[in-house]
């Protein structure tokens, strides 16, 4: 189990990110690799993405390993407007069982701006076997770096 924690501040208005983080569609695009997002009609999504592991230190990955295609089903468990919400995803990447769990929670602070405080569990199942946790630690690290980015621009521009 890879467990992540963090903290972001975006200058957005709260109700300007909650009408963000309520729309699945969005949220997943700021995922990075994103190949194909399928919505659904009760608001889940079915998401197709490939993972690069090329530049992984001190494996000799055969080239089928090195990108690997993942699908996930996702959809929120729990919708608190405007102050927390929870996502589960569930699918395979490479073969293997993952799941998701996702908790966010966000704080309009004095100046105008939004806290986004998020909770992250991912159950890499067989994954654990066939890559080191080290490098998967280190996936999932790059991957969540990359959607807080392209998240808090896409809260940014929208403001």
């Amino acid at each position: 189990m890879v467990k992540i924690a963090d903290k972001f501040v975006v200058k957005a208005k709260l109700d300007d990110v909650w009408s963000i983080v309520s729309d699945m569609p969005k949220v997943v695009s700021c995922f990075p690799n994103i190949q194909k997002v399928e919505t659904l009609s009760d608001g889940s999504v079915k998401v197709t993405f490939k993972v690069d592991l090329s530049s992984a230190e001190g494996r000799n990955l055969t080239s089928y390993l090195t990108r690997i295609t993942g699908k996930m089903d996702v959809k929120y468990m729990v919708l608190n407007p405007p102050e927390s919400l929870k996502v589960n995803a569930k699918g395979s990447v490479a073969g293997s069982k993952v799941s998701i769990n996702l908790s966010v929670i966000l704080s309009s602070l004095s100046d105008g701006s939004t806290q986004v405080a998020y909770d992250v569990e991912v159950d890499v199942g067989m994954l654990a076997k066939l890559f080191s946790m080290g490098l998967i630690q280190k996936l999932i690290e790059s991957n969540a770096s990359a959607f807080v980015q392209n998240f808090r621009r896409m809260l940014e521009k929208s403001e």
